[in-house]
């Protein structure tokens, strides 16, 4: 069955960072059918880098290998160890500033074909900020809207007050694969059963365009304006993710709430307008959203896990079979944390995020989200102020 939401793929889960493992020279081929003898040695955003046998390297796209051949690419990678992390340049905070009451770009949608070629199959788009490399042509009026969408996103992402400054930046721009069917998709690594993905090591979003509401025309895919594409926006909040904020597999409350928290923001061409009081976040977890598509279906009154184990749930069960409750859950924790507790001054989730960039973990890391308190106060207020909100939530005695 077809997931309603996206999945990060992890080091936890299907390790897609590597350095140059123990791959002896292979035959490979393309999807032309011709092929070469090289070593394969790490994945480079949306390219392969290989190895001839005299130390030579070169890069060859992704989407230019055969199905057959990027299979066993994911393998590869799922079994090289990671590469060794780089110092990094410390990054910018915006801890503090004020929360944005909207964010809209202006203008004409600034994007641009770079290369569409049909013999290959390989068709790549850009924007600002970002990259798209598709195996199928885009028309026009998907371009512009994408292209709108991917930097009006980018601009809520990192105007929000959580320094949000992450990505994986190549060529000045990120990374995202978009696949004509839901077998190309999983052919090159998107887990089967989820509507995108994002992948940390390598920092790309792969998202079938099943998943974006897209219909086939002879002139390529068309936009379905009565579709949205609330599953680009999770998993390009999750690009834009830090990874000090993801470093822990017992973050998932975090992770996902944060990225279904931009999601569930609702969005026309080039604005969105953020809902501090919640009435959004309320109609996307208890019922289908605010305009009856997605959304959790909760319902109003239901029974919650202790959040001391909310908080500390491995990624693999919180992404497991309850992911839809999960996922939903997490989004009010996230909106209780941004606009409710504290006067809505984001004051506990915003030391919290100082914790995780400081390198904190476990216990020490969580304990700015009790504010002083136990658990079980923290617990009781949670379900006072949703209560307030029309939802009753029950935590085990």
């Amino acid at each position: 069955m077809t997931s309603r939401h996206g999945v990060l793929l992890s080091g936890f889960l299907l390790a897609l960072t590597c350095g140059k493992g123990a791959a002896e020279q292979r035959t490979w081929t393309n999807t032309q059918g011709r092929s070469f003898q090289a070593e394969f040695v790490k994945v480079d955003g949306a390219n392969a880098i290989f190895a001839f046998e005299n130390g030579r390297t070169f890069s060859t796209p992704l989407a230019d290998l055969s199905p057959g051949d990027r299979q066993i690419l994911v393998r590869l990678q799922s079994a090289a160890p990671a590469s060794p992390a780089a110092p990094a340049t410390p990054a910018p905070t915006n801890f503090g500033y004020a929360w944005p009451r909207e964010i809209r770009v202006d203008g004409a949608s600034q994007s641009k074909v770079v290369s569409e070629d049909a013999k290959t199959g390989r068709y790549v788009y850009e924007s600002p900020n970002y990259r798209f490399t598709c195996d199928a042509r885009l028309t026009s009026d998907v371009l512009r809207n994408f292209a709108m969408m991917f930097e009006t996103t980018h601009k809520y992402a990192t105007s929000v007050p959580l320094s949000l400054h992450g990505g994986v930046v190549r060529q000045g721009r990120m990374d995202v694969l978009l696949f004509e069917s839901k077998a190309r998709y999983v052919q090159a690594g998107g887990p089967s059963g989820t509507a995108g993905c994002f992948v940390p090591g390598t920092g790309v979003v792969m998202v079938p365009m099943e998943s974006l509401g897209l219909t086939r025309t002879p002139t390529g895919f068309s936009l379905d304006t009565s579709r949205q594409n609330k599953v680009l926006i999770h998993e390009l909040a999750h690009q834009l993710t830090p990874r000090d904020y993801m470093r822990s597999s017992l973050n998932g409350w975090f992770i996902e709430g944060l990225a279904e928290y931009f999601a569930a923001t609702p969005y026309s061409w080039g604005y969105f307008r953020p809902d501090p009081h919640g009435n959004t976040v309320l109609s996307h977890v208890t019922a289908f959203g605010e305009d009856g598509k997605g959304g959790r279906g909760l319902g109003k009154k239901f029974r919650a896990p202790r959040l001391r184990r909310f908080f500390q749930m491995e990624y693999r069960d919180f992404a497991g079979p309850n992911a839809n409750f999960n996922y939903g859950f997490a989004l009010l924790v996230m909106q209780y944390y941004l606009h409710m507790e504290g006067g809505g001054r984001s004051m506990r989730i915003t030391e919290y995020l100082k914790g995780l960039r400081a390198g904190k973990t476990g216990e020490d890391s969580l304990a700015p989200l009790l504010g002083g308190g136990s658990y079980e106060k923290l617990e009781a207020e949670f379900a006072d102020a949703w209560r307030r909100k029309g939802i009753e939530i029950e935590f085990p005695k």
